[in-house]
């Protein structure tokens, strides 16, 4: 019994604390809202929503109202989340002929709204991006005019609603939407895709290599738009070799190599995500090349593995699941995530089915490992070609333009590392990037720019 007694004030307030939280969900486990930042252009723009946790959401579209009063807008309902009062009073302002003002109030406890409010019907896709979690939507203006607006997949036909914040709760605003609570939306969950079965691994030499790229093609498509993306960078080393080499700064070389290359011959224009040692997020690089309304997106990457024998060339394309095992462990290692959160995150894709590129990029890729095995095979001997692969690598999400990610060597192998110290081996690797980019850019049928 006096144990009883004891224990009977730690029980109660146990009690206690968990009727608040099923009563009110802002007792719960809340994350906060930390940031709301955006990239944009005239018929592109991504949003992204930073939290310091993860947290349920549900989007959804409403159209301007019949009264011309309200504008048409997209709704994030972010469930347990809180947030701070200066983002309440001070509208994140956009004005680019798209979108207007982000603004987010408190809709009502344990919710937090988030709302986009454009200047024209337009589209849009969600999904999320882990460590640190941040919700992106991705509002694309391009060729929709005054029709309906194409939800993300999965999403139910938008109802009429509004987009009210509870008065009671409601720090001031400068725009105060009045109107009834919405109906709850259930987030789309992704549909599987079949994964295309690589063939297994082969070593690869100079005589046997793949000809698909010409040994000399014709300078790059007049207008042609180029973003290169040397991955990694400042805070974030990527891989790291046996002997100290770091993955950041080979790609930043060969990104610098391909660059001067293309404009030394010129005809197409070229970025690069990075030109210094400096950290650009993900989501920011995706961001970067829709702005600039890029034909090809590059992401250049070196490969590394626990085994310190692992070998060889490969080059990805985007998707909801991995090649293999192999595909998912390396998808999560560039995206900064264990792969149990890589396999749990609800990516609303696939953009590059969504906006016909998957087949383009499918084909980019497999131009540019061919030249990259083939010709590092004339320089070294046999080279492993690991061939082309599919994973989910958040720096290829959202892209609106044929996107592929390269992985030309292995870090973590002795030999590899010691290669990529040398100039030849950087000057290599860059000249087929170069050679297939020039191949692809007249002969892979281009498909005409959408959704930028």
């Amino acid at each position: 019994m006096t144990f009883l007694r004891r224990q009977l004030p730690a029980f109660l307030a146990a009690v206690f604390c968990c009727s608040l939280a099923c009563l009110y969900p802002a007792f719960a486990s809340t994350a906060r809202v930390s940031g709301i930042r955006f990239w944009n252009s005239e018929q592109y723009t991504r949003v992204a929503i930073d939290l310091d946790g993860e947290a349920d959401f549900e989007t959804r579209f409403l159209p301007a109202s019949s009264d011309g009063k309200l504008p048409p807008r997209i709704l994030i309902d972010l469930k347990g989340a809180v947030i701070h009062e200066d983002f309440l009073r001070k509208p994140v302002e956009v004005r680019n002929g798209l979108l207007k003002v982000v603004r987010a109030g408190r809709f009502k406890p344990g919710v937090v709204r988030v709302v986009i409010d454009l200047e024209k019907t337009c589209s849009y896709q969600s999904f999320t991006m882990v460590d640190p979690y941040r919700i992106i939507v991705d509002v694309d203006g391009q060729g929709i005019g005054d029709s309906c607006p194409v939800p993300p997949l999965g999403d139910p036909v938008p109802q009429p609603d509004t987009d009210t914040i509870h008065p009671q709760l409601r720090a001031p605003e400068p725009v105060v939407i009045p109107g009834s609570v919405p109906a709850a939306h259930p987030i789309p969950q992704p549909v599987p895709e079949p994964v295309p079965q690589d063939p297994a691994p082969q070593a690869t030499s100079p005589q046997a290599a793949p000809k698909a790229v010409s040994q000399a093609p014709a300078p790059a498509a007049p207008g042609f738009r180029v973003m290169l993306d040397p991955g990694h960078g400042g805070k974030d080393p990527g891989a790291v070799g046996l002997n100290g080499l770091r993955e950041k700064d080979v790609v930043l070389e060969i990104g610098r190599l391909v660059r001067e290359k293309l404009q030394k011959e010129g005809g197409c224009e070229v970025r690069m995500t990075r030109d210094t040692d400096v950290f650009i997020p993900l989501e920011e690089r995706t961001a970067m090349a829709n702005k600039a309304r890029s034909d090809l997106f590059v992401s250049l990457h070196i490969n590394a593995s626990n085994n310190r024998k692992a070998e060889g060339i490969s080059t990805y394309v985007l998707s909801r699941a991995g090649s293999d095992r192999a595909a998912l462990e390396l998808a999560a290692r560039e995206n900064g995530v264990p792969v149990a959160k890589l396999t749990g995150v609800k990516f609303i894709l696939d953009d590059l089915t969504l906006f016909g590129r998957k087949k383009d990029s499918m084909k980019l890729a497999k131009t540019v490992n061919d030249a990259i095995v083939r010709n590092l095979s004339g320089k070294y001997g046999q080279v492993h070609n690991l061939g082309l692969k599919q994973a989910p690598f958040y720096v290829l999400v959202g892209a609106r333009m044929t996107a592929v990610l390269v992985e030309s060597a292995f870090i973590s192998n002795e030999r590899d590392e010691k290669r990529l110290r040398e100039r030849a081996c950087l000057e290599t690797i860059a000249d087929s990037v170069v050679e297939a980019i020039r191949y692809y850019s007249r002969n892979g049928g281009i498909a005409p720019r959408v959704g930028i």
